[in-house]
């Protein structure tokens, strides 16, 4: 599966359509990204497409040696089941929510 990354978003397409996408954006001087939505074209839910979206933010986040705050319930979830990943998650939750509402508002 070929993944694109535009900066803001991770996505792949299927049959000339979206087949995923999970959004994200760098905090706290780009040292963590957090991830804020993650969303599967309904056809293909089920069938690992979000497992992999992840995987795809975390290989990002590792080149870019970046910190992960899962901000999207999937993302939550995902990490919480797999602790080989709990070194890369920002704990940093209060200074991640203040940040977020210097930067736009709710980022």
């Amino acid at each position: 599966m070929k993944f694109s990354n535009d900066g803001h978003q991770i996505s792949f397409d299927y049959q000339d359509n979206l087949g995923g996408r999970l959004t994200y954006f760098p905090i706290r001087n780009e040292k963590t990204l957090v991830i804020e939505h993650l969303f599967v074209n309904p056809d293909l839910r089920g069938q690992g497409f979000a497992q992999q979206l992840m995987l795809a933010a975390i290989r990002f986040a590792k080149k870019q040696g970046q910190l992960i705050y899962p901000l999207c319930p999937y993302a939550q979830a995902f990490l919480k089941q797999h602790p080989e990943y709990h070194n890369l998650v920002d704990l940093q939750t209060n200074d991640i929510q203040t940040e977020m509402e210097k930067n736009n508002g709710s980022k």
